[in-house]
């Protein structure tokens, strides 16, 4: 039986508030988000890595990823994600760090 669920990166940007060509503006973060079911119910809760990346097992299904903060900033929207079987989705969640 193969697993199923979600994989990805979270990141936080800006990490200046000066852009500069060819230099990223952004680095890895790690962040506790919560997965909700299609009705809204909790249904696991994970932290990314210090690198940024994660991975977690679900069942096939209609899923939302809440990134949490503990204030206003930094902060990042909640995903829509479709879990089919036998595969990992793919996703990056981006915190908005505030900086401007």
């Amino acid at each position: 039986m193969m697993a199923s669920g979600i994989e990805g990166q979270v990141i936080i940007r800006p990490v200046s508030p000066v852009e500069r060509p060819g230099v990223a503006n952004y680095r890895p973060y790690q962040a506790h988000i919560r997965v909700l079911d299609g009705q809204g119910r909790p249904v696991a809760d994970f932290r990314s890595r210090p690198d940024g990346h994660f991975e977690v097992h679900l069942a096939p299904g209609a899923y939302t990823l809440r990134p949490e903060s503990e204030g206003f900033y930094p902060r990042a929207p909640d995903q829509a994600v479709t879990v089919e079987k036998d595969r990992f989705t793919s996703v990056r969640i981006t915190y908005d760090s505030g900086m401007r």
